[in-house]
């Protein structure tokens, strides 16, 4: 087998009580995942886990995604993809107090019909 391509991960191993879909809720990491359309796969997480995209949780409503990079020493740089939003920085700490998930994949939808019918029990 060729060590340069990695092994099928099979359905069943996505489909988990282990991961979570998540809807995408604003407008915060467009253009790339559209609000009220697209979802994301979560891993459960409490802690840093390297770079990427996290879900964080304020406190109100549902999580929201950020992207996540080192600050070069003054801890965790949050930020989102549309650049009307605003950036933080925040302590590891503090961090690990909101993460609540890590985007381990990204649905986007191409055509919303068949989400429909099965939201209307129609499939």
């Amino acid at each position: 087998m060729n060590n340069l391509v990695a092994p099928v991960i099979p359905a069943e191993h996505i489909l988990s009580d282990k991961f979570r879909v998540h809807a995408v809720m604003s407008d915060g990491m467009e253009p790339d995942l559209k609000a009220r359309r697209d979802y994301v796969l979560l891993a459960p997480i409490s802690s840093y886990v390297g770079e990427g995209i996290y879900a964080i949780f304020d406190g109100f409503g549902v999580p929201e995604l950020f992207r996540v990079t080192s600050a070069f020493g003054k801890g965790l740089r949050l930020f989102r993809d549309n650049k009307r939003y605003e950036e933080y920085v925040l302590t590891l700490e503090k961090f690990e107090e909101c993460a609540v998930g890590f985007v381990i994949a990204e649905i986007k939808v191409k055509d919303e019909r068949f989400l429909r019918m099965a939201m209307e029990d129609q499939l």
